[in-house]
């Protein structure tokens, strides 16, 4: 039994469903966080945030149905309009001080290696403003992608100059691709918005060449940094987030969709620590911001112990990369 399929329960409103665990099919599922809000975007409805009892997922449940989704991603999202603060305002010789900790634990972190020799191929999954998809063509990859915001999808290929047929406009689960046809597929914190992510992988098993590799980055429910902020935490994001990995869920999905897991580590970034900690400010002010707006002095303020802190062990992102098998 999938995610996708609903559950028969007559609580469920129009626009909305209950699902079964994605990972083990169970219908059985103990309360984590009841009625959060939308702290991005406050508007109407609180959502419950639940663990499977069978295998431990936890997921956004109930949730708005793939034809409601949209709804939850006005203009405003800030994967519509992404800007690289590390570039922005961080210099780079300084960004590598700060990032010292992260690097002597874990190595240099290479969001956009280069590709293999004579070129190749590679698919961004929910590319958004195209943030990563540029870090990647910079690098010398042929760049496609899939984005299911037609709006978003326009934008990316007028500003990078990309062929129409290189930019789907549409989800993982639906696209139509060649098989075989990428190098390497990028999913930078999708996987956790995606409907129904054994659908997607399925799909990008088929996409990937034999031995081609998936870069996954995804929120990581069972950090420190979670449990410090609990409801309050950056990564939480619902209802937009509709399942919250660790990193035992998503070892397991990937194994189950026929991906062999090379290497996994925390991401190296501050966005989380900074939203939450404004998050936090928010509840103790018991006033709720109409549209949330990263604070780009927090964020650079917060960088240097979010590096000190993924060196001793908060994993608040997971950085997964994996081969076809």
């Amino acid at each position: 039994m999938t995610s996708s399929r609903s559950l028969p329960l007559p609580s469920s409103p129009a626009g909305w469903e209950w699902v079964t665990c994605t990972i083990c099919g169970g219908r059985d599922f103990g309360p984590l966080y009841r009625d959060c809000p939308d702290r991005l975007h406050p508007g109407p409805g609180r959502f419950d945030v639940v663990r499977c009892r069978g295998c431990g997922l936890v997921q956004t449940n109930p949730r708005p149905t793939p034809e409601a989704i949209a709804a939850w991603y006005p203009p405003s999202y800030v994967a519509f309009n992404q800007r690289d603060l590390r570039r922005a305002l961080v210099p780079r010789l300084l960004r590598e001080l700060v990032r010292a900790p992260y690097t002597v634990r874990y190595g240099p972190e290479r969001v956009a290696a280069p590709p293999p020799s004579g070129g190749g191929r590679v698919l961004d999954v929910g590319c958004g403003s195209g943030l990563l998809l540029a870090e990647l063509a910079r690098a010398g990859w042929e760049v496609w992608g899939i984005e299911p915001d037609e709006r978003a999808a326009g934008d990316l290929k007028a500003r990078l100059g990309l062929p129409d047929e290189h930019v789907v406009t549409g989800t993982a689960e639906t696209a139509r691709l060649p098989a075989g046809a990428f190098d390497l597929v990028t999913m930078s914190h999708v996987i956790e918005h995606l409907h129904d992510p054994r659908a997607a992988l399925a799909n990008i098993h088929g996409w990937l060449r034999p031995g081609g590799r998936l870069r996954v980055w995804a929120p990581n429910v069972a950090s420190l940094e979670s449990r410090a902020f609990r409801r309050l935490w950056f990564g939480l994001d619902v209802p937009r987030h509709l399942y919250h990995f660790d990193r035992r869920s998503l070892l397991s999905l990937l194994a189950s969709s026929g991906f062999h897991v090379e290497r996994m580590a925390p991401q190296c970034q501050g966005f989380s620590l900074s939203g939450s900690l404004q998050h936090l400010a928010g509840g103790l002010g018991g006033r709720r911001r109409a549209e949330f707006r990263q604070s780009r002095p927090l964020y650079c303020l917060t960088l240097p112990l979010a590096s000190v802190l993924a060196a001793l062990g908060n994993w608040a992102v997971l950085d997964v990369t994996a081969s076809r098998r």
